[in-house]
């Protein structure tokens, strides 16, 4: 272990013996800055995707629309054909209750005649010595009457049952098409909710949508101004190179302490995961991504620590990563740390393991990564796992 806190000194003696590597440092630096360029582009290609997305869905959301104001006409159509069908019924329904009544009251005055007839034949006596002509012709002309007025009103009462038997079939005929209509009314509002339900439904994925277009369209702009600091980085590290180059003519040797550390760095911050290191697909633009480092969800503004020996190269902020540290371990290692609040070192400052050097930033989200020389690998390989 002691050969271990030595090193970072023993290499600062060999300082002047890797200078020739620094112009491959500056080559591979060109290389992620080409890498973000590749990813500006890649990012307008998802922004494209999601104006047409959105597009898709405003055209679905306009088709709703239209099936619901056709549906609404229909069902206003059959609103007005249930009211005139409700009012059809009520008239009928009263033509039935008058007829009814009238062929009870012709029922009635039918069988009153009848009562009438029989009565007056029953009290119709043979004729005897004493009966006049008369008498017996006035007899005889009220039974004729009755009869006849029995037969009309019995005429009445069949026609008021047809009456009242064509009435009652209209009533029923009015209510199964009040009933049809009814039915028809009930599918097109439940057709209408659906429709409504899945146009809400098209509008939230429209917001959706819309808040990853702004994202994009935000982190096109982060990607182009990160692009630009570190175009400025490396033009800092140029110069410095050129510089060393200047004060010495000495070989390179490869070496780094740091690489022996594999397997064995405590993580920057405590916390979980989110991002990890690597490729991966978009879910909405079906675009694929890369992540040059990983994203650790922290407490509130909890510490953030350097994860071995090495210089400070870089304390600054980049927009979309927040304030921002890049630590030079050897001249051939760097690990970034970003999305920091307060930072507690300088740049040029040396600094060793376990230094704290920020807190995490108000988004609680830090980003990690690790490069040889400009090359990301995956720090989860370097980390001991159960440190995070």
């Amino acid at each position: 272990m002691k050969f271990f806190f030595i090193m970072p000194f023993f290499i600062l003696l060999l300082n002047s013996q890797i200078f020739s590597e620094d112009k491959k440092v500056i080559i591979d630096q060109q290389k992620d800055l080409e890498s973000i360029r590749k990813e500006v582009k890649q990012s307008q290609q998802r922004l494209d995707s999601l104006k047409a997305a959105e597009m898709a869905t405003q055209k679905q959301i306009s088709n709703y629309d239209q099936k619901i104001t056709t549906n609404q006409k229909v069902i206003n159509r059959l609103n007005n054909q249930l009211n005139s069908i409700h009012s059809e019924v009520k008239n009928v329904d009263n033509d039935l209750h008058q007829r009814q009544e009238l062929l009870n009251w012709t029922t009635n005055k039918y069988m009153d005649d009848l009562r009438q007839f029989y009565l007056s034949i029953s009290d119709h006596k043979p004729q005897s010595m004493w009966d006049t002509p008369g008498v017996e012709m006035e007899q005889s002309r009220q039974t004729i009457y009755l009869a006849s007025l029995a037969s009309f009103e019995s005429e009445n009462i069949n026609q008021a049952i047809v009456n009242v038997t064509l009435t009652s079939s209209e009533l029923d005929s009015l209510t199964n098409e009040k009933e049809r209509v009814s039915s028809l009314k009930k599918n097109k509002e439940v057709a209408t909710t659906l429709e409504e339900n899945r146009k809400r439904k098209e509008e939230k994925s429209l917001e959706s949508v819309r808040r990853e277009k702004y994202e994009e369209g935000d982190r096109i702009m982060t990607l182009k101004q990160v692009a630009e600091e570190i175009e400025r980085i490396l033009t800092r590290l140029e110069n410095e190179r050129e510089e060393r180059q200047r004060n010495t003519n000495q070989d390179a040797v490869e070496y780094s302490a740091f690489s022996a550390l594999k397997g064995q760095l405590l993580s920057p911050v405590k916390g979980k995961i989110v991002t990890p290191f690597g490729s991966f697909k978009d879910p909405i633009t079906r675009l694929e991504s890369f992540s040059p480092g990983i994203t650790i969800e922290s407490r509130p503004e909890a510490s953030v620590f350097a994860v071995a020996a090495g210089s400070v190269a870089y304390v600054g902020n980049l927009r979309g990563y927040g304030n921002f540290i890049i630590i030079n371990h050897d001249e051939l290692y760097y690990t970034t740390y970003g999305g920091l609040g307060q930072t507690y070192v300088r740049q040029g400052e040396y600094i060793t393991s376990g230094t704290k050097i920020a807190v995490a930033g108000s988004g609680n989200m830090v980003k990690f990564e690790l490069r040889k020389r400009r090359e990301p690998v995956d720090p989860v390989e370097w980390i001991q796992i159960d440190s995070f």
